[in-house]
């Protein structure tokens, strides 16, 4: 296994472009609820399956640009911490599809909302990293509107129960990888990101029937992976490793105001008003954990 890097090294510049990099790819990330809802009549076998079929390889593409170089090293991601991370992304791709077909976007937004507090355990459980006092302060504000979010769901009736916990498992598998590729830094986990699409496809493709659905519903597919896993899973993947566990899942944690908002906005599912209350709270936790960012002065990089 590849030696565990200082999780406490990195420059002030490293960390500003992290959190660019994971702001970008929660809102790639709340498209999700919307290409879901497009998509009604797609079973969860051929979704998985197209959808990573074109998210794999554009996770690939992305590796290749930032490595600047054609070939990858598949070899080092066959390690325990990329094999880990590979085995939570293709589980938590089928978890995640069913979540949003059997539960509404504001409740499964709510329940991702927790990733933040699940990576900051587990990160201090298991080498001691402690969040910074603004960023724990951010993340109970977060959890706060997460309450209120959760208050009017249940009072609209929303939700359900196995959809719901579906989405536990999702925002444990998040949690989980962030701290792996946290901890792990020199593990390449752009390629197990892209190992996951290739696991998840190839389980998918023996229950699906991927080539019975129309031509128009496939594209759509292929820009659900190409968003919600090039974009998205690529990009958090380059960005969690250069922020505190907790701070990369506090901040990804912006998909829980902008799922619900697409599809309140192409689909008129209408979220409880405690959704937009709880979605406010938990934006204003994200931008005061950024502003205290941009407030603190450079720090030197360890050598």
């Amino acid at each position: 296994m590849a030696d565990a890097v200082d999780v406490n090294t990195g420059n002030r510049g490293d960390s500003r472009l992290g959190i660019l990099l994971v702001l970008t790819a929660a809102l790639a990330w709340s498209t999700m609820g919307l290409f879901v809802r497009m998509l009604p009549d797609v079973d969860i076998w051929n979704v998985v399956f197209w959808r990573c079929i074109f998210g794999g390889p554009s996770i690939v593409a992305l590796a290749m640009i930032e490595r600047k170089r054609w070939s990858l090293d598949w070899r080092r991601t066959m390690v325990p911490a990329g094999s880990a991370t590979t085995a939570l992304i293709a589980t938590g791709l089928f978890s995640s599809i069913y979540s949003m077909q059997n539960t509404t976007i504001a409740n499964g937004g709510v329940i991702y909302s927790t990733v933040p507090f699940m990576a900051a355990v587990l990160a201090w459980l298991w080498f001691r990293e402690r969040p910074c006092v603004s960023t724990i302060f951010c993340t109970f504000v977060a959890m706060a509107g997460v309450v209120v979010t959760v208050r009017g769901t249940v009072s609209a009736g929303g939700g359900h129960l196995k959809g719901d916990l579906a989405m536990v498992y999702v925002a444990f598998a998040i949690a989980m990888m962030t701290v792996i590729m946290r901890r792990y830094r020199d593990t390449p986990m752009l390629e197990s990101a892209a190992l996951g699409n290739i696991v998840a496809a190839i389980f998918a493709f023996f229950f699906a029937a991927p080539f019975s659905i129309p031509i128009g519903e496939m594209a759509l597919l292929g820009l659900f992976g190409i968003v919600t896993q090039g974009v998205a899973l690529g990009v958090y993947t380059m960005g969690a490793r250069r922020l505190p566990a907790a701070q990369a899942t506090l901040l990804s944690s912006a998909e829980m105001p902008m799922g619900p908002l697409w599809v309140w906005l192409f689909f008129s599912e209408m979220p409880a008003m405690e959704t937009f209350a709880g979605g406010s709270l938990v934006l204003a936790a994200i931008l005061g954990n950024i502003a205290a960012e941009l407030r603190a002065g450079p720090t030197v990089e360890a050598a």
